[in-house]
């Protein structure tokens, strides 16, 4: 079976998270998530359910001076990605792992994050 999605659209799904997450603009993390049905800041905690609740979880990220933030496709399978990621921000370093699930309309449908900070 042919996968869903591929590194190519993971990796624009990323750059355009990164320029949302980057540049504080919700209007880019609103057309990234407005299908998400499950949105997990952490595996451990109730997950957003709509587009409203996880703007409200974003809102951080404006007050947020970032120094570097990374991504790399770790494997894909079918409409599911497996995404390391690192960001710096002053006085923290965090190391992380993505789920990200897509429908077949390439919309991401379930997050989860999972974050270490060194």
């Amino acid at each position: 079976m042919k996968n869903i999605v591929t590194h190519d659209f993971v990796n624009d799904w990323l750059a355009r998270m990164n320029a949302g997450w980057t540049k504080a603009d919700f209007s880019i993390i609103k057309d990234l998530f407005s299908e998400t049905e499950r949105y997990y800041e952490t595996p451990f905690e109730k997950p957003a359910t709509n587009i409203s609740e996880i703007l409200k979880l974003w809102k951080g990220v404006e007050k947020q001076i970032i120094k570097k933030l990374e991504f790399k496709v770790l494997a894909i399978e079918k409409n599911t990605a497996i995404v390391q990621w690192y960001f710096e921000r002053k006085g923290a370093t965090f190391d992380g792992i993505y789920e990200l699930k897509f429908n077949d309309n390439k919309k991401c449908i379930f997050f989860r994050a999972w974050e270490m900070e060194k």
